[in-house]
């Protein structure tokens, strides 16, 4: 089953270009899949009093036209399956009659007594009823992710007690920001990420004042690594 939410880009969601900023694709991403299970009847709550959790373990987008302020989007997402404790979540944007974003995602389905994945009931699968339907052609849970090498690039962020959400760690969302931000000032300017593709290993939990970002340059792709300069909390890579 396939969910729709039509929404436009606000004055924060776009840069100084006026083009949408990294973060808030995320956001598009996240609400469509929040609203998708609401719809459903398997909202936050009902999963919290089940002591479940859906966390975010990976997602890659790509940008196949530009999205401005104040574009009119709409943004179709399903279940491409579930299996064991991981769930394959597809999203596609379009503007003006045109697909202009695709993305694949890869879901944790979490204890939250236990801090660890807990199997999928029969029922949740059931209710979403998934649709076997890839968006960007690449599955995404057979990705082998890279990082930077000790001597790449870093750059220091200051985290904002906004950045952490419900659950007491960094939003998702974030990371792209703070990789967006590190890039810029690294690289002297801003530019667009048209491909970014992220795994998250370890939470950035609230209290943590500092994130460190790496950033190197391998061919067309830039490497990076988000961590509380201990552990490597997300890596992945971007083009620009």
């Amino acid at each position: 089953m396939k969910y729709s939410t039509t929404d436009s880009v606000k004055i924060n969601d776009a840069g100084t270009d006026g083009h949408i900023l990294p973060d808030a694709l995320f956001r598009i991403f996240q609400e469509a899949a929040i609203k998708h299970s609401d719809s459903i009847g398997f909202t936050h709550g009902r999963y919290m009093g089940m002591n479940r959790l859906w966390m975010l373990h990976r997602l890659a987008y790509k940008l196949h036209d530009g999205i401005r302020l104040y574009d009119v989007l709409k943004t179709e997402t399903w279940s491409r399956g579930m299996q064991r404790f991981k769930g394959f979540r597809e999203f596609e944007l379009t503007g003006n009659g045109r697909t202009v974003c695709t993305a694949s995602s890869v879901w944790l389905f979490i204890d939250t007594e236990k801090k660890r994945p807990a199997k999928i009931e029969p029922e949740i699968p059931e209710a979403y009823k998934p649709v076997e339907e890839m968006t960007n052609g690449t599955v995404i849970e057979d990705w082998k992710p890279e990082s930077p090498s000790e001597n790449a690039a870093a750059h220091r962020i200051q985290t904002r007690l906004t950045d952490f959400d419900i659950n007491s760690h960094l939003n998702n969302t974030v990371y792209s920001a703070y990789i967006f931000q590190a890039f810029a000032a690294l690289n002297g300017g801003k530019r667009d990420f048209t491909e970014f593709c992220i795994e998250y290993s370890h939470e950035l939990p609230l209290g943590t004042e500092e994130a460190l970002v790496k950033i190197e340059q391998k061919g067309g792709d830039y490497l990076f690594s988000v961590s509380d300069g201990t552990r490597v909390n997300a890596v992945g890579f971007f083009r620009v």
